[in-house]
């Protein structure tokens, strides 16, 4: 039992710290939408957060398939797998805040999708972003590769 909640709370432990770069983008967005209104004042601001939102939501994706058990994936798959999944997690994540933003305008009568070509020009800017973290990742020989365990983990009651 007490190696299980180790074990539980090193797993979740992962996501949970790598959840930051969402949570950072998006209270970045809020605060410059709603406190500064710099939306209004300059749009184009719009076409970094949307990428920078692609990124960190790509890290978020890829952190949370690190806690797969290193024997859950052939090893000659489990790379390319988790690229896939995170390209395709990143895409429908993107997709999504589109369509909060749809939902948005129609309920609310906020004003943050400004077309159709906008919000094509939103989702390709987050999958890019996505594109780049992964990018960066397998320069960097860590797409795929398994969390290590935290040393303190066996130490938790």
């Amino acid at each position: 039992m007490v190696v299980a909640r180790a074990s539980l709370r090193s797993v979740l432990g992962i996501p949970l710290r790598a959840a930051w770069a969402p949570a950072l983008v998006f209270s970045l967005h809020v605060f410059i939408s709603r406190v500064l209104n710099a939306y209004l004042w300059f749009p184009p601001l719009d076409i970094p957060m949307h990428f920078f939102g692609g990124v960190a939501i790509a890290y978020f994706f890829a952190s949370c398939l690190r806690v797969l058990p290193a024997d859950a994936i052939a090893y000659e798959l489990r790379t390319w797998l988790v690229a896939t999944l995170v390209f395709a997690l990143t895409s429908t994540a993107t997709v999504f805040w589109e369509f909060a933003e749809f939902f948005s305008d129609r309920l609310f009568g906020t004003h943050a999708q400004l077309g159709l070509e906008d919000t094509l020009l939103d989702m390709a800017l987050g999958v890019a972003g996505g594109l780049i973290y992964l990018a960066m990742a397998f320069w960097a020989r860590r797409v795929g590769e398994p969390a290590r365990p935290h040393p303190e983990a066996s130490d938790l009651p």
